[in-house]
């Protein structure tokens, strides 16, 4: 029996919710004006830069991601296609949809504890389109 008992915690812990590895599973919601956002990225950046960026997909507005526990910027991507074709591709441009605030300048913060974490929601504000 004390040959398995390594396996038997893990696997305990595990069903508990608790998170082995040491990470976190955050999980949460993203509107813009409102309405779910309906594809882009979230990225999880440690404040003190000790531990690797983190990034997941945003499907119908939800996410669930894998990081580090600890104080995070967070990022928030999404682009849509501009009205006027590149020039060079000759296709539809693609533009960011969000300002920087939410992503490249991003004023977003978390603080992500261990194990299971949901309600990381944000609400945020799509940019003017472009004449």
């Amino acid at each position: 029996m004390s040959l398995y008992r390594p396996l038997l915690v893990a696997i305990v812990l595990a069903a508990s919710g608790c998170m082995v590895d040491g990470l976190a599973e955050v999980s949460g919601k993203i509107t813009v004006n409102g309405q779910p956002l309906n594809d882009g990225e979230i990225i999880l950046e440690s404040i003190d830069q000790k531990s690797s960026p983190a990034g997941a997909k945003i499907s119908e507005g939800t996410f669930t991601i894998r990081t580090t526990p600890g104080s995070k910027i967070v990022r928030i991507l999404s682009s849509r296609q501009t009205s006027k074709p590149d020039p060079v591709m000759g296709s539809a441009a693609r533009e960011s949809a969000l300002g920087p605030e939410y992503n490249t300048n991003s004023t977003l913060r978390a603080t992500i504890k261990r194990g299971k974490q949901t309600g990381l929601d944000f609400e945020v504000k799509e940019l003017p389109k472009k004449p």
